[in-house]
């Protein structure tokens, strides 16, 4: 277990609407799980005790919402257990830069995993992937090795700097620059969560 990073490329006119009805966030992180939404709007499909002694039918569900991706949405980012040690590096190497792991505004109240989703429209992701996008893996290995890596998330295996923590800090490191690209390339935010 862990504290683990996704996130999900996603137009600003989705995010609009998630923050309008945060229960909708669980449309996109667990589409294929309708249930999932239904106990957040506090639908139990379950009839009640008395329901089921006397032979009465549960309650229909109301409808359940669908939200329609275009094909450049959805792209997914997991950057595994990576996404401390990579910001922690992010921030030594552009200490003003805008900050993708923090800066996102809460979906709502509801518990994804570690706290609410996070959102970020397409405008800060556009500057996000500006911030970053001359910094390379080789910048994010060599401030790894000088930076301060005490109260990162994993600093255990940060403070190893092998090769092995090094390849998965610089593999997390280049997908997150792919989703960077993909996000200013077709305007789009990104929801968060950290599970």
């Amino acid at each position: 277990m862990g504290v683990c990073f996704l996130a999900y490329a996603v137009a600003d006119h989705h995010i609009e609407r998630l923050q309008a009805d945060p229960p909708l966030v669980w449309r996109l992180l667990e589409p294929d799980d309708e249930a999932v939404y239904l106990r957040e709007i506090g639908f139990d499909a379950r009839p009640s005790l008395w329901a089921r002694l006397t032979g009465k039918a549960a309650a229909a569900p109301p409808p359940v919402p669908s939200l329609n991706f275009a094909e450049q949405e959805m792209r997914m980012l997991d950057l595994d257990k990576s996404w401390d040690g990579i910001n922690t590096c992010l921030k030594a190497l552009a200490p003003g830069a805008p900050n993708f792991f923090e800066d996102g505004e809460p979906i709502g109240a509801i518990e994804v995993g570690y706290g609410p989703a996070l959102c970020l429209r397409s405008a800060a992701m556009a500057r996000i992937a500006a911030a970053y996008a001359a910094v390379d893996a080789a910048a994010l290995i060599e401030v790894s090795q000088r930076v301060d890596m005490d109260d990162a998330y994993l600093s255990a295996l940060w403070r190893r700097q092998d090769a092995e923590s090094q390849a998965y800090l610089s593999e997390n490191f280049a997908e997150l620059q792919v989703f960077f690209q993909h996000t200013a390339r077709h305007g789009l935010g990104a929801v968060i969560q950290f599970s």
